[in-house]
């Protein structure tokens, strides 16, 4: 190859490749290297200089003086060096230089075979550079190739990412040449290449292309707070705005669902709901199972557990299909979501039952509160002691009354008597 031809090849290299010339050049200068130690696998020091003006490649051996040559391939006497140099000492090297006509077709295959190498391993680093700032954003690309049902997409024309089929949409049907979105879920550095692992299931993915698609969301007045999805099928996106102007649900659905309609053909046609995120946990699944309506809500924070009662027509509505809309919400909010139907008795029901629990507690608590008070207990109320009530006569009093009741009494039966005596005088008075 010409020297001319070199510079250009490496100039075309490097614009092909994205990479920098210059490592372009040290990883030809180390293949030459290697390959002229295959060559000459006695020698310990070769070096290889590529001339950036004229594209030549100087390639050099070095020998050690020595005063006494033992390997003659790497050392060289002291006597020989000081015919041309006089002031040459021991220790001092000697450049050699290798003739380019030296190398055989073997050592240009094999400097090809690592220069190939050296730019690989130079692609991947300068590919972990770029994109490791990238991991969790959203990448660009074009299908390459499908290889057992992974696809593999072409990035900017340097880096290869793979989409694994379980991260694929299920139906989507991607085909070679075919514009692709996906969210960068890592990067890895082991293998033949620098490898991208990328998603399209992903629920970052869709909070990520409401960022894309909503401005309001791009300059953080809408905040997208969580996401759940079933790919290809449904998902629900809650949001939330501190700014009491915007309304986020409808700024994230747009001026008649256009805004959202965009990410749905994004996403195979999956439905999206968009609820208000609440710091509220009970509101917040209020509005992830809407638009059913909860009748009764029982949360425990600790199990992360919520049974709710949703009325007898909208069980359906909240359940979903097939369950859907209740795993999704409890996707959702992190908590779990039982749901069972409500009946208009047990309100009633539950009513009695709080009344009754209200009565037993106060009938538990009042006695403690007559002692503590030095009243009499709750239950002998009806009976009031005659020592403690006022309405109650003194005794003496009730001893006057009896007395006094008692005189009457005599007076009224002797007053009877004397009657009595008088009638039957006069009976007999007629009766003689």
């Amino acid at each position: 190859m010409k020297s001319g031809s070199v510079l250009e090849a490496i100039v075309e290299l490097a614009h092909e490749r994205g990479l920098e010339q210059e490592s372009i050049i040290e990883a030809i200068e180390d293949a030459i290297v290697g390959a002229a130690y295959r060559k000459y696998k006695n020698y310990r020091t070769i070096e290889a200089s590529f001339n950036r003006q004229t594209g030549e490649i100087d390639l050099m051996h070095y020998k050690v003086v020595v005063e006494r040559v033992e390997d003659p391939d790497n050392e060289i006497s002291l006597d020989s060096v000081k015919k041309l140099d006089p002031l040459a000492e021991c220790g001092d090297e000697v450049e050699y230089e290798i003739d380019a006509k030296e190398f055989s077709k073997v050592i240009a295959q094999t400097a090809r075979q690592l220069i190939f190498q050296k730019i690989r391993e130079a692609e991947r680093e300068s590919v972990l550079e770029k994109y490791t700032d990238k991991k969790g954003d959203i990448v660009h690309g074009t299908v390459s190739r499908i290889e057992r049902g992974k696809v593999i997409i072409m990035i900017g024309n340097t880096a290869e990412a793979m989409l694994d089929r379980y991260e694929q949409i299920p139906h989507e049907k991607l085909q070679p040449g075919d514009n692709v979105r996906a969210y960068l879920l890592e990067l890895q550095s082991e293998g033949r290449g620098p490898q991208l692992v990328v998603s399209r299931t992903h629920p970052n993915f869709l909070m990520k292309l409401f960022e894309v698609e909503v401005p309001e969301v791009y300059e953080g007045i809408i905040d997208v707070m969580a996401a759940a999805r079933e790919p290809g099928k449904r998902a629900k996106v809650a949001v939330h705005t501190n700014d009491p102007d915007v309304d986020p649900v409808g700024a994230c659905v747009g001026p008649r669902g256009s805004r959202v309609q965009a990410i749905v053909s994004e996403l195979c046609d999956e439905r999206i709901d968009v609820v208000e995120w609440s710091n509220d946990l009970e509101q917040f699944i209020s509005n992830a199972l809407a638009p059913a309506d909860i009748m009764r809500i029982d949360l425990d924070l600790e199990k992360k557990v919520a049974d709710i009662q949703i009325a007898q027509d909208q069980l359906s509505l909240a359940i979903g299909k097939q369950g859907q809309n209740v795993r999704l919400a409890s996707k959702l909010t992190g908590i779990m979501i039982n749901i069972t139907a409500w009946e208009p008795g047990n309100e009633l029901k539950d009513l009695e039952a709080s009344f009754a629990e209200q009565e037993n507690n106060s009938e538990t608590n009042k006695p403690e509160e007559a002692v503590a008070e030095g009243e009499a207990p709750a239950n002998e109320v009806s009976q009031p002691d005659p020592a403690v009530d006022d309405n109650v006569p003194e005794p003496s009093e009730k001893e006057e009354i009896s007395s006094e009741s008692a005189g009457e009494n005599k007076d009224e039966t002797a007053a009877s008597n004397n009657s009595s005596d008088e009638s039957n005088s006069e009976a007999k008075q007629d009766s003689i």
